[in-house]
């Protein structure tokens, strides 16, 4: 079975040497600092550190999304290397960014010029470890599927991909128009703490609220024992995704619960990149599996 080529951007947090090893492509989102443009793929947990440090001491960053004449350069960059196979490009949710779109018109482009080969596009719906779940996959299916049922496959898994995670610092949420001024400021104030996830489009939604992050914490558990179709023990020799932005003790306290809840599952640990991260801030944990259908809630 001939190999198709596998795609994403940098919003999928991989480490740049894992990508190397799994033949993954990636095009960077851009943050922007002040004058600064940043196109970060980090290889260590000390740039992330160092990132995140910066947020603590005040440092603000906005993104930008991949228009579709990036998009063409970076496909024929591709395409000129790799001379067979078509490309499977996961993007990060339509519902956060225009990322996607750029990503489709240019595939809609160069599909129309490519004769043996063609480039597919599939809108994550999600960000981070959910993104990363759906490439994992497709490294799992190259060169026993073609593309167009690997296609198939990932957006059926993806349309199942449960995510659920808490913010430490509502600030950031507010920054993006998440959550009110008003409600940031008085959620702040009464140690609120939303819990979030990616509904069945790509939004970002809340679906809950706890006092204190211990609460929060357990709110994460009790959304997962809903959602996961299986027991904890039936997810024996399953992959888990765990996610967090700086290191916290938040962190510890979950991924311990994790473990307890599916000690027979492997759990990967994921660190939140720049561009997500420069929306959620430190202190941000979750949790990612595949599990119910997602959440149809409105934004």
């Amino acid at each position: 079975m001939a190999k198709f080529i596998i795609s994403t951007d940098s919003c999928a947090d991989y480490f740049k040497s894992e990508m190397q090893q799994k033949n993954i492509y990636c095009v960077p989102v851009k943050r922007i600092n002040g004058d600064q443009v940043f196109e970060e793929i980090y290889d260590s947990e000390e740039e992330y550190n160092v990132f995140y440090e910066g947020i603590r001491q005040g440092s603000l960053s906005s993104t930008s999304q991949i228009n579709a004449d990036e998009f063409l350069t970076y496909f024929n960059s591709i395409l000129e290397k790799e001379k067979e196979g078509d490309i499977v490009h996961v993007a990060l949710s339509s519902g956060l960014s225009g990322t996607y779109n750029g990503a489709v018109l240019a595939a809609i482009e160069l599909n129309e010029k490519l004769k043996d080969r063609k480039i597919y596009v599939v809108d994550s719906l999600g960000a981070t470890a959910a993104m990363m779940m759906l490439v994992d996959k497709l490294v799992e299916l190259n060169g026993k599927v073609p593309a167009d049922k690997a296609v198939k496959t990932v957006e059926e898994m993806r349309d199942n991909l449960q995510v659920f995670f808490t913010v430490d610092d509502l600030g950031h949420l507010k920054r993006g128009g998440r959550i009110s001024a008003a409600k940031a400021l008085i959620g702040t104030a009464l140690g609120v703490k939303p819990i979030l996830t990616f509904n069945k489009i790509g939004k970002l939604v809340p679906i809950a609220k706890a006092k204190g992050q211990a609460k929060a914490l357990q709110a994460i558990i009790e959304f997962t024992e809903k959602h996961a179709p299986k027991a904890g023990a039936d997810y024996a020799g399953e992959t888990l995704y765990i996610v967090r932005t700086s290191h916290s003790e938040n962190y510890d306290n979950l991924k311990s619960a994790i473990t307890k809840k599916y000690p027979k599952a492997t759990l990967k640990e994921v660190i939140v990149g720049p561009v997500i991260g420069s929306h959620v801030g430190c202190g941000t944990v979750g949790f990612c599996f595949v599990g119910k259908p997602r959440l149809d809630i409105a934004q």
